[in-house]
């Protein structure tokens, strides 16, 4: 397949509107379908690739589905979307329940002067972790802005959602520290409440810097993965201006 024909399909499947990332391995479908047609029907070029744009016309036809977001998808990118929603689900759980294990385990080895200066740190270090990786993958991140023309990858985040962790933790530290004993009681199944300070309010705020900032750290992780597979395809796309 020439460079010419690469071009015509990687086109068609830019006008779908994927995220680069997806695009790509639709593209090597494409490729691999129309290789195989060519050889088993012995059809040309633009009629094989016809015959498989008319399979995927269901799957990658645009549409507005009605939902807040106003943006038209297709099927396709909807059911990714979906699937790549659940991974980032199992794996948040996972992790934030692993922390929450390991603050357990402490509890039980540990006084609660020490826990409450750990639970403090862990939580603090949590908050600022996403930000430090953001700082030092940088010029991977701005990649997003750079092209914001274009979908790179779903993981990519406005940078503005680390103000939402800050936004929590700042004001809270020092609540955080002071009702950490709280924290303590509990993981040593002793439920005592926490004094003037609504229980609701505490642990939600707890639980959030907890398994927000853990959703950050994962799709931080998978753009990094996913940027790198993009990189080599930005030769074909416009920056923003």
């Amino acid at each position: 397949m020439n460079e010419m024909q690469l071009t015509e399909i990687r086109n068609y499947l830019l006008d779908k509107k994927l995220p680069i990332d997806i695009l790509m391995e639709v593209q090597d479908h494409f490729v691999s379908q129309i290789s195989d047609l060519e050889k088993e029907e012995n059809l040309s070029f633009e009629d094989t690739f016809e015959k498989v744009k008319n399979s995927w016309q269901n799957d990658l036809k645009l549409y507005w589905d009605g939902s807040l977001d106003l943006n038209d998808k297709s099927r396709f990118t909807k059911k990714m979307y979906r699937q790549i929603n659940l991974g980032i689900l199992k794996e948040t759980i996972k992790i934030g329940v692993c922390i929450i294990f390991l603050l357990l385990i402490l509890a039980q080895f540990t006084g609660v002067f020490v826990f409450k200066y750990v639970l403090t740190l862990a939580v603090v270090a949590l908050t600022f972790f996403p930000l430090i990786n953001y700082l030092v993958h940088q010029q991977d991140f701005k990649l997003a802005k750079k092209y914001e023309n274009y979908v790179l990858t779903y993981y990519q985040q406005p940078e503005a959602i680390f103000v939402s962790s800050f936004a929590v933790l700042l004001p809270n530290i020092f609540e955080i520290y002071d009702h950490s004993e709280a924290v303590y009681n509990v993981f040593r199944f002793s439920f005592s409440p926490v004094q003037g300070f609504s229980p609701f309010l505490f642990w939600s705020v707890f639980f959030f810097l907890i398994f927000g900032n853990v959703v950050i750290y994962v799709n931080q992780r998978n753009y990094l993965r996913q940027i790198h597979k993009v990189k080599p395809f930005l030769r074909y796309l416009t920056p923003s201006s």
